[in-house]
């Protein structure tokens, strides 16, 4: 009964998401058209920065999309989980079974994860194949600008600051007994 249940959901969720998916308000297709546009601009730009031959963009080309359909099926499996934990947070269970069924999705959404960043990872490893000494040497100074760039606009922050600050760090610390003296 519960599989059944639980198979019921899914199909309705995965309906109900392709159908949002179709359904595209036109100023979101702008919004795409600019951004894919801008990302166009952005892989020719990466290109050039590198010199690749037509053979090395040929063959990125190709190994973008082998990435692209390896990936695919995990990234709809995570995005079906967290539809599964929204719809877990609006049934009629109670509040135990909810948060163990949460916990469980969400430690398959880290695994799931975990294979997605293992995808990508041997998807730059193959392209930094395809890459000479000096094509590398350069790339490895792009990221490392673009590391620069993401700690310039996103500072690091200390623990427990903000919101999630314990009450007992906040407290001031009392005197021992024997420093009264």
């Amino acid at each position: 009964m519960k599989k059944t249940l639980s198979l019921l959901l899914t199909a309705i969720i995965l309906g109900i998401n392709t159908g949002t998916a179709i359904a595209m308000p036109p100023a979101q297709d702008n919004v795409s058209i600019m951004h894919r546009q801008s990302r166009a601009q952005m892989r020719r730009e990466f290109e050039q920065r590198l010199n690749l031959t037509d053979k090395q963009k040929e063959k990125a080309k190709q190994l973008h999309k082998q990435g692209r359909e390896q990936i695919q099926p995990v990234i709809m499996q995570i995005e079906v989980k967290r539809q599964e934990i929204e719809t877990v947070k609006l049934s009629r269970i109670s509040v135990k079974m909810q948060e163990e069924k949460i916990a469980q999705l969400n430690a398959e959404i880290k695994e799931l994860e975990k294979q997605a960043q293992e995808i990508r990872k041997k998807n730059s490893q193959e392209f930094e194949k395809l890459l000479n000494k000096k094509q590398r040497a350069e790339l490895e100074k792009m990221k490392a600008e673009g590391r620069a760039r993401f700690e310039q606009k996103h500072p690091p922050r200390a623990p427990f600051q903000g919101l999630g600050t314990p009450n007992f760090l906040l407290r001031p610390l009392l005197p021992l007994p024997h420093e009264n003296h």
